[in-house]
């Protein structure tokens, strides 16, 4: 006789927006992967992130090349390597960065903003499809798409010239709350 094990039952998107918002800071792994239409092979890179809510999002890759890129609601800064760290002001730019916090966030009404919303839930885990509402990001994207289980698992990314980027997220660690000076040096403006 076989037993059958139960599965964990479908989460709500309330749910969902509660486990991705409950730590006001984390940090992750992540590994990117973009395919370019022309290219065989897809565009590689790797590294982690830092998420402090109500602070910001440092995007630090670390493969095939370093690449800083800070993300705050006030401003946007990218450093490549050593070199010296760039302001980007550009309005669309701009509202990008608050695109982007958004959606690490969770804040589903800022993503109402930018989205149309839809929610799919199974026993085997989750997935929102948000699709750009406006310019300037329905011009850029075709669609993101966050899935996972008990984390944010994956984000893949269409855009509207028929490239694709996926990204794999793993090994989410709370981290304590006050920043360290390094790390709270990541948003300051």
């Amino acid at each position: 006789m076989v037993l059958a094990t139960p599965q964990a039952p479908a989460m709500t998107q309330a749910e969902v927006r509660e486990l991705l918002s409950a730590e006001p800071a984390q940090r992750a792994h992540f590994e990117q992967e973009k395919q370019v239409a022309g290219l065989a092979q897809p565009l590689k890179a790797s590294g982690e992130l830092l998420l402090a809510r109500g602070q910001g999002l440092w995007w630090h890759q670390l493969k095939p090349f370093e690449l800083a890129l800070s993300l705050t609601a006030q401003r946007m800064s990218q450093q490549v390597g050593q070199g010296p760290v760039q302001v980007i002001d550009n309005p669309q730019l701009l509202e990008f960065s608050s695109m982007m916090l958004a959606l690490f966030g969770s804040d589903e009404q800022a993503l109402a903003r930018y989205f149309v919303l839809d929610f799919h839930s199974t026993e085997q885990g989750w997935s929102l499809v948000l699709t750009p509402l406006a310019t300037p990001l329905n011009k850029v994207f075709a669609s993101l798409t966050l899935s996972g289980g008990k984390q944010l698992e994956r984000l893949v990314i269409a855009d509207r010239q028929g490239d694709e980027t996926r990204i794999h997220f793993s090994d989410w660690q709370r981290v304590t709350l006050p920043l360290s000076a390094e790390e709270q040096a990541h948003f300051a403006p």
